[in-house]
């Protein structure tokens, strides 16, 4: 059980949120998971300060969490843009500490995937991969060269060719592998996210209008 002097985390995982696919939020007290819910779908979001609001009342966590850890990802642009953000704003309205660790970081967090290549599902026949090394690399499936018997886990495991992998087929990594991770790196300022695919938003070629004239 949890004691008075328990480090309090907010662990947060909106990396691959979207259609079809599920994040989490969870309070923790030391090791002990104090609340957990699950993220459901492209929509849910739009209900994370009030889910994240729910869950600090209940615990009576009125003064906020000591330490936030969110998922920085790989993932989707939606599902990253908005847990990010709301992650970067508790942490400055509560004056929590911050940490983000990338899903790769999450699955090693596991002492039997310390080395695994994670690999996450990216639109138009993609693929990002996450090397224990640090390296990143994003193109097609078919592209990338993997030595037989390369321990590979993610949500874009499928895709790989080469019967000598050593798959594990997973969505997203457990939210006590994200804390386990999130304890293993030091404090940021804020969080950046790392995207499977860079944001298609662009600027005109012209430039923005400038603002309309008063009076």
């Amino acid at each position: 059980m949890p004691g008075s002097g328990s480090l309090r985390c907010l662990v947060l995982n909106g990396a691959t949120l979207g259609a079809g696919a599920s994040g989490d939020i969870a309070l923790f007290d030391g090791a002990f998971c104090v609340a957990h819910e699950r993220l459901e779908g492209l929509g849910a979001t739009a209900f994370l300060a009030a889910i994240c609001r729910n869950m600090l009342r209940a615990a009576a966590w009125l003064s906020g969490p000591d330490l936030i850890v969110a998922v920085t990802g790989p993932g989707s642009f939606t599902g990253l843009r908005a847990s990010l953000a709301f992650a970067n704003g508790l942490s400055a309205g509560y004056g929590a500490r911050l940490r983000g660790v990338t899903t790769g970081q999450c699955y090693r967090a596991r002492p039997e995937w310390a080395q695994a290549v994670c690999v996450t599902h990216a639109r138009r026949n993609r693929i990002f991969a996450e090397f224990s090394d640090g390296r990143f690399w994003a193109g097609p499936p078919d592209s990338l060269d993997l030595p037989d018997e390369t321990h590979v886990i993610g949500n874009g495991v499928a895709s790989l060719s080469g019967a000598a992998l050593r798959r594990e087929e997973l969505t997203h990594p457990d939210i006590t592998l994200v804390l386990k991770a999130g304890l293993a790196v030091a404090d940021s300022p804020s969080l950046q996210p790392v995207y499977v695919d860079a944001p298609e938003a662009k600027l005109p070629a012209q430039g923005l209008r400038p603002a309309p004239s008063v009076g």
